[in-house]
């Protein structure tokens, strides 16, 4: 089996939290015990709740692969009769998630209060809403200083549904998964979501193959980290050229440390 197969395999079959699994099932229940918890303590003060982040891009990860795999979930707050600070609503979300998780850890991690539970993690983002018939709906959520700034939850949802779409293969959200993987196992030196972005701004895709997309995606966003670079180097010797002969077994396992638990 050639690399780039054992690459989509893993990728589509280690990197992904099925519809079906137990995973996904629990992180589900949590959902929706998280948001009735917040809708009884905070009765009529909540006007909606949005998810938005990986999770609804399909493109987070299994803990196992992510252990900072975290679930985002915007909660609207209801503001007709007055707009408290954002470290108002923040702390007061902290003391009912100790309230309602006395077992578990909340934190303010700025601008969200983070819920960490056995089986995930939550980044909760206290936000108000204004509507108008021009504009439509402006979301705000807090920004430094107390004060509030604009936000467009799920802003990139769209556009990765769509390029995704049309060049076939799920060819974007497996490089996706894949670079994602390799930052974890590299200690996070890059942010999840901005590097999501960055790789969708990024102009290979016509390639089909999903290992090219991959080395081609890590040399350009973080060829010049030691570590990465020296895999890449290795990987490239390996593959073979004028001078060298191909070994694809220590192509693969110089990928590997970039890949930890690829077979």
């Amino acid at each position: 089996m050639s690399i780039n197969s054992k690459l989509t395999i893993f990728a589509i079959r280690e990197l992904v939290i099925a519809r079906d699994a137990k995973e996904r099932f629990r992180i589900n229940i949590s959902i929706g015990r998280l948001k009735r918890r917040l809708k009884q303590k905070f009765i009529r003060d909540i006007k909606d709740f949005i998810l938005f982040g990986s999770y609804t891009r399909n493109t987070i990860l299994p803990r196992k692969y992510d252990p900072n795999s975290d679930i985002d979930l915007m909660v609207i707050f209801n503001t007709n009769n007055s707009i408290k600070t954002p470290e108002t609503y923040r702390r007061n979300l902290v003391d009912i998630l100790d309230e309602a998780y006395p077992n578990s850890i909340s934190v303010k991690d700025f601008p969200a209060v983070k819920l960490v539970l056995n089986h995930i993690k939550f980044d909760i983002i206290p936000a108000y809403v204004e509507e108008s018939y021009l504009l439509g709906k402006t979301y705000y959520i807090p920004d430094v200083g107390n004060n509030w700034r604009i936000t467009t939850p799920n802003d990139i949802n769209e556009k990765l549904a769509s390029v995704n779409q049309s060049y076939g293969n799920n060819i974007i959200r497996n490089t996706i998964r894949l670079c994602k993987h390799w930052n974890a196992s590299f200690d996070y030196p890059f942010d999840s979501y901005e590097m999501e972005k960055e790789i969708l701004n990024l102009g290979y895709w016509s390639s089909k193959n999903l290992y090219d997309c991959f080395l081609k995606t890590v040399d350009d966003i973080a060829g010049d980290f030691a570590g990465v670079r020296q895999a890449l180097d290795y990987i490239e010797k390996y593959q073979g050229d004028w001078f060298n002969e191909p070994n694809e077994e220590k192509e693969r396992q110089w990928l590997q440390k970039l890949l930890p638990g690829l077979n």
